[in-house]
């Protein structure tokens, strides 16, 4: 323990520095900064000679780091069931999404494209022209 008035002004500060980078950064390296009380009660059985208790802290830095994991780990998908879109759709997707970069580099090299080049229509539902849907 340090007595403040024994040191210079510049060591002082250079303490009150360190100690006030930990307190901003919640890095105390004492207990006595976490739990007063218990640190009070602790030091008073000292100062009486009474038996200490064990040094139990209740705080279990791997499970706190196992239930941290727990809660943020992604959940991995087995089941393709819930997807909007089957394998085949997606694969179709990514196949016109290809076909469009396509189209912007020959477009970009002045080339003609076709209309239809890079979409496509789902004629399942179709009704009319009004019934037909872009998937693309």
């Amino acid at each position: 323990m340090l007595n403040p008035g024994t040191l210079s002004k510049s060591q002082l500060k250079k303490h009150f520095t360190s100690y006030m980078e930990d307190y901003n950064t919640a890095i105390l390296p004492h207990e006595k900064y976490y739990t007063l009380e218990a640190f009070e009660r602790r030091m008073n059985a000292v100062r009486a000679g009474e038996t200490l208790p064990p040094d139990d802290f209740g705080y279990d830095a791997k499970a706190d780091l196992d239930a941290h994991k727990a809660k943020t780990a992604r959940k991995v998908k087995t089941d393709d069931s819930e997807t909007y879109l089957n394998r085949e759709q997606l694969m179709e997707l990514g196949n016109v999404q290809n076909e469009r970069a396509q189209v912007g580099k020959m477009k970009l090299l002045g080339l003609d494209v076709k209309q239809n080049f890079g979409g496509r229509m789902d004629l399942t539902e179709m009704s009319g022209f009004a019934g037909t849907r872009c998937l693309g």
